[in-house]
């Protein structure tokens, strides 16, 4: 089995994909400029890849299942 062009800790299928801004904002029901907004502020925790912005869908999970965002 190959991994090129995949790092060796890469999952298949959706669950291991970063998720784009405009993925986040989706998932959220907000717009690109407040899931811009939250990871600024660095309440939800991004990626850097080059001038690429990621969010790992678990730090997503992990933003949602926070209850102190809930005040």
């Amino acid at each position: 089995m190959s991994t090129q062009g995949k790092p060796v800790d890469a999952m298949d299928g959706d669950s291991g994909r970063l998720l784009r801004i405009e993925d986040v904002a989706d998932r959220l029901s907000v717009s690109r400029s407040m899931a811009w907004k939250l990871v600024d502020l660095g309440d939800l925790r991004s990626v850097r890849i080059g001038r690429a912005v990621r969010v790992r869908p678990q730090d997503l999970e992990a933003f949602l299942a926070d209850p102190a965002r809930e005040r």
